[in-house]
């Protein structure tokens, strides 16, 4: 069962959600299909660029050891093409001739012919995001840990490519996510939202999340925001200490500036790292790792909230590691592999 708290930053009024029939229906077969799996590959990061070219980077096992990847492709076929010389983490683009790659101590940039390689003398980029002229990447972010740790403070930095400087970018917030001017994760301990100006971010006032446990503190991990409507999504997390580790609840918030809707959900639990990706129709997909293996998803619609999981081969486990959909298309991709590292998937939701 899901608890709503709904209201503005001043006042919030509690709302308790239909029953376990409507919080837990299964969602719809055939929502996620695997479009591409090779038992030699693991797969770490996706970008989709308007046009529908689909990139996917990751990794190779072949008889002289473990090589980097790069995949370009679209629908079911996906083919290798040449890569900028270093094992991809993360990927971003703004169009066919504006995709971008980021390793451990290099970046680069395709052109439409070839990578143009630059070197990276920042910290670890965790995301990177291409959103209207900006180029976006969050470096050094940590995560929420399974054991228990009185004094672990939420950390990131924020750089923005200006020219050809990567400038760290001041924010009210320790951001955890980004999509289009809004800007998702914590102060303090407490779930919080951020929006860019187009010259700086301003935090935005949120309602209270009520506590009902001693030590209580919160974070959002990602957020979507819908196209046409504004309409904003983030996931994130409640937890409290708990004997020696943590119990905790998913967080869900939507809606406006001056009108928001949060829910508390006890499964799937504490999700650290889950993303969020707008579904093109109004509504979100948040992707988090399932007990037991494999991912999960929640669909958040105009009505509900449905849960799923992604689909596998026979006899495979595997976990979705990064996911991003094709702008105004409402075509969603989500790449990753099994807990081995090995058998690399590819999944697509196509409305």
């Amino acid at each position: 069962m899901g608890i709503f708290f709904r209201g503005t930053a001043a006042a919030v009024a509690l709302f308790v959600t239909a029953g376990p029939a409507a919080a837990h229906a299964a969602a719809p077969a055939g929502q996620w299909s695997v479009v591409h799996d090779d038992l030699r590959d693991s797969y770490d990061a996706v970008t989709v660029t308007p046009g529908g070219a689909v990139w996917v980077a990751g990794t190779r096992r072949g008889s002289s050891g473990t090589e980097s990847l790069l995949l370009k492709g679209g629908r079911s076929t996906f083919k290798r093409v040449t890569g900028p010389g270093f094992r991809v983490k993360r990927l971003a683009s703004a169009s066919d001739t504006r995709v971008w790659a980021f390793g451990a101590s290099r970046y680069a940039r395709w052109d439409g012919k070839r990578w143009q390689v630059k070197r990276w003398s920042y910290g670890r980029v965790d995301r990177a995001y291409s959103i209207g002229k900006n180029l976006w990447v969050i470096e050094n972010s940590n995560a929420f840990p399974a054991a228990r740790d009185a004094g672990w403070k939420a950390r990131s930095t924020l750089r923005l490519l200006v020219g050809s400087v990567w400038r760290k970018v001041p924010t009210p917030i320790v951001v955890k996510g980004l999509d289009g001017k809004w800007a998702a994760g914590s102060v303090r301990g407490t779930a919080a939202l951020a929006r860019w100006t187009g010259t700086a971010w301003r935090a935005v006032a949120l309602p209270v999340i009520p506590s009902a446990h001693s030590g209580q503190i919160s974070e959002l991990t990602d957020v979507a925001v819908d196209g046409e409507t504004g309409q904003v999504m983030a996931v994130g997390w409640v937890a409290w200490p708990c004997g020696s580790s943590f119990c905790g609840e998913t967080l869900l918030l939507s809606g406006y500036v001056g009108n928001w809707n949060f829910e508390v959900r006890g499964e799937p639990g504490i999700q650290p790292r889950a993303q969020a990706e707008p579904d093109g129709r109004g509504g979100a997909w948040v992707v988090y790792d399932a007990k037991g293996g494999g991912s999960g998803f929640l669909h958040i619609g105009t009505e509900s909230v449905e849960p799923g999981a992604f689909p596998a081969p026979p006899n495979q486990n595997a976990s979705v590691r990064d996911l991003a959909i094709q702008p105004e298309s409402g075509s969603v991709w989500a790449v990753g592999a099994a807990p081995s590292g090995r058998n690399g998937l590819i999944w697509a939701h196509r409305p």
